[in-house]
């Protein structure tokens, strides 16, 4: 087993609250509130990052705001938003993705396939910054758009089996890893879907 923080203090003194059943991540423009998340609005040209990161139930009906998050073009980056803590030994490195669904089995969402715009790259990008003791904040600008290739890459976008973030070590009993991420809003992105996705973690366990 796995549990699943985000920070709502700082590098520096982090205030890490368990992710619980049921909560999901809502990517959302600036000045949302814990009981209506603003929209994210398609540029005309170009692309934006979303403005906050927020944690909540499907309505965000109570939701809180993941304080620690920057988006990747902010000056000051931070490397302590997201942990994984093992309660067991992995038995291999773990590693970050994106689906469809909670089968783990499609991301032909647009979300994931990306647009003409992001040349077929996801929009959802991820970079893992090591354990929380040791953390580095990733540079300025450590995604864009079209960040994204095949397999395993550090950053990269999120597609499923196609493309994700590898953990560059295997976790043991009570060690962790963070990272951050980040979703790309380009300009010939759909308009008008109010999309849920899933953020997947896999390790495989040893049991003793």
């Amino acid at each position: 087993m796995a549990l699943f923080y985000y920070n709502t203090g700082d590098d520096t003194t982090p205030v890490w609250n368990e992710v619980l059943d049921n909560m999901e991540f809502h990517f959302t423009g600036l000045g949302s509130t814990s009981e209506n998340p603003a929209p994210l609005v398609r540029p005309a040209a170009g692309y934006v990052w979303n403005s906050e990161v927020w944690i909540g139930p499907a309505v965000m009906v109570g939701g809180v705001k993941v304080a620690n998050w920057k988006a990747p073009n902010e000056a000051t980056q931070k490397g302590k938003v997201f942990k994984i803590v093992f309660e067991e030994d992995a038995g291999a490195a773990p590693y970050i993705s994106g689906f469809d669904n909670t089968d783990f089995d499609t991301w032909a969402n647009v979300i994931f396939s990306g647009t003409e715009a992001s040349n077929w790259k996801g929009l959802l990008k991820a970079y893992v910054t090591g354990r929380e003791s040791v953390a580095v904040a990733p540079p300025v600008n450590w995604a864009t758009m079209e960040t994204g290739q095949s397999g395993s890459r550090n950053p990269n976008a999120l597609a499923g089996n196609s493309s994700f973030v590898t953990v560059p070590f295997v976790p043991l009993t009570g060690e962790d890893f963070t990272f951050t991420m980040a979703m790309a809003v380009p300009w010939d992105a759909e308009a008008g879907k109010d999309g849920k996705y899933v953020g997947r973690f896999t390790a495989t366990f040893v049991h003793v």
